[in-house]
């Protein structure tokens, strides 16, 4: 399955204009101004932070993109085992590219398919701004739960829609980015798909605020009227407080 947005990521990834942490940025208060592709590593490094990698560890990204995360890993523990997960061979492909210090295991599946004969081989599992593409969120965590070891740990973040926010917003968001299958979803419903899936959930930050500074890199600022472009209409509803960024950490119950 070929995610068609990304069309335009992967040509300008291949011309080294955007680089491979394919998410909104973490813009610190404390320090302002850093551009998109620094903001991008920071939103990383606060996931990666609250994983508690250690050597020895076994970690799959669920929805890896063009590896960012996988490659910062691996560049920065000596005796990690990595796994990629991504539903569009051309994201796997392009994370294949570049210097790797180990091998990576990648997988064309969705995120609901990536432990179906395995279980508890992973150590830590982690996903950054994906969930709102998964159709089957349910099922994602419970792949997570029976891939997870009994020390186990899982961060995932996504994007929520508050209930007030813009449908017309909304709808080119989703139409945009699609698949979106449903944007009706709120932090309560996640958190209880989790909950019945096996997984205690631990922690919940929302970094709406901090991704905020991310559309200045990328879009032009809202025109009063509706637009037909899904990054605007992204920002648009930020700007509005009509979304939230919720980073979860999560252990197996």
């Amino acid at each position: 399955m070929n995610l068609a947005y990304f069309d335009n990521l992967l040509a300008a990834y291949s011309r080294g204009i955007v680089s491979d942490h394919v998410h909104l940025g973490l813009f610190s208060d404390k320090v302002e101004g850093h551009p998109l592709a620094v903001a991008q590593e920071l939103m990383t490094l606060r996931h990666v932070e609250l994983l508690d990698v250690k050597d020895g560890d076994s970690v799959v990204d669920v929805g890896c993109g063009l590896g960012g995360t996988l490659r910062w890993i691996d560049a920065h523990f000596e005796r990690v085992h990595l796994t990629g997960v991504n539903i569009d061979q051309r994201q796997i492909d392009a994370a294949r590219g570049g210097a790797w210090r180990k091998i990576v295991d990648f997988q064309l599946c969705d995120a609901a398919g990536f432990s179906k004969a395995r279980v508890q081989w992973a150590d830590r599992i982690i996903s950054i701004e994906a969930m709102f593409h998964f159709p089957d969120l349910s099922g994602f965590f419970s792949a997570s739960a029976r891939a997870m070891r009994s020390a186990g740990k899982m961060v995932a973040s996504t994007i929520l829609f508050k209930e007030d926010a813009n449908p017309q917003s909304v709808a080119t968001v989703c139409a945009g980015f699609s698949p979106w299958p449903n944007p009706k979803l709120q932090l309560a419903d996640l958190c209880e798909q989790a909950k019945v899936s096996g997984l205690k959930v631990v922690q919940v930050e929302d970094l709406a605020h901090y991704c905020l500074p991310s559309f200045e890199w990328m879009c032009p600022p809202c025109p009063a009227d509706i637009t037909d472009d899904p990054v605007i209409e992204l920002r648009r509803i930020f700007e509005a407080g009509e979304a939230s960024y919720p980073l979860l950490v999560l252990l197996p119950a």
